[in-house]
């Protein structure tokens, strides 16, 4: 027939056919996407939750609304689904996202090094070990807000008495935390006070008043009570925090280079960027 011998006729046909092909694919993707299936695992996974929750093994009654949920659970995403209503959700995507984390993170882990190989990343990484060295100091604090450009000179005037013999615990301002710290760090007195005032304080010598020294709060004037020297860690006597600590950083690496392995398969496109 003439029809079938003309090309325009041939598009037509091809056409339809993939109408066709794509509504008989739809249904059957619909048909499948309103079937639920509760698997043996599935229950038993289910029954467990509930058992842990409730305390006890549940009863053909309980069995029955552990099902229920499920299914009335497994409606809602799919109806939730198909109206897209978790397209643009960010709950939903950071949901995912640690999700699929969690899966990566499992593939991720290290396997057990030899004593040679734990020994050399210890070597390499003695600083994390280490014993820091540790402060205790007594201080005493001059509000800016209560003294404003006044607080110089009362600092200075109070450390000339204190100079002179004068008990410190009656002078200064109240303070909001402690007025006396045992044997802490300098990460620790950074934390709390600000890097300024760390690195001043754990430059003193032990035994008198410092001159005043300006923190996150105000001034303060310091005396070191006790140095207590860092102390270099070794390698036996903590050989299984040195392990654990291994795996981490092994796992942690691992971890990195699956997602950048994972990113390299998909293009990145900033809009706006120029790029």
């Amino acid at each position: 027939m003439r029809i079938f011998r003309d090309p325009i006729a041939h598009f037509v046909l091809i056409g339809l056919a993939l109408v066709a092909i794509n509504h008989l694919w739809s249904n059957y993707q619909g048909e499948r996407g309103r079937t639920i299936t509760v698997s043996a695992a599935e229950l038993d996974r289910l029954s467990a939750l509930w058992a842990n929750t409730a305390g006890r093994l549940p009863t053909g009654e309980d069995r029955q609304q552990i099902i229920d949920q499920y299914v009335q659970q497994e409606v809602l995403v799919r109806e939730a689904e198909r109206l897209g209503l978790g397209d643009d959700d960010t709950i939903i995507k950071r949901r995912l996202a640690q999700k699929m984390d969690f899966l990566v993170s499992d593939d991720s882990k290290a396997i057990n090094p030899t004593d040679a190989e734990l020994k050399l990343w210890f070597d390499t990484n003695r600083d994390k070990f280490a014993a820091p060295e540790r402060r205790s100091f007594v201080h005493i604090y001059f509000s800016p807000e209560k003294h404003g450009d006044a607080i110089d000179a009362l600092a200075a005037n109070t450390l000339g008495r204190l100079q002179s013999g004068a008990d410190w615990k009656g002078l200064g301002d109240p303070f909001i935390q402690k007025r006396s710290y045992a044997a802490i760090p300098e990460s620790e007195v950074t934390r709390l006070f600000g890097p300024d005032f760390a690195g001043a304080i754990f430059k003193l010598k032990s035994g008198s008043w410092s001159p005043p020294i300006g923190s996150a709060f105000g001034l303060h004037l310091v005396r070191i009570e006790t140095i207590d020297n860092a102390v270099e860690a070794n390698f036996e006597p903590i050989k299984e925090e040195v392990a654990a600590a291994w795996q981490e950083d092994q796992s942690a690496e691992a971890k990195q280079a699956a997602l950048r392995e994972l990113v390299r398969g998909y293009d990145v496109v900033i809009e706006g960027s120029g790029k």
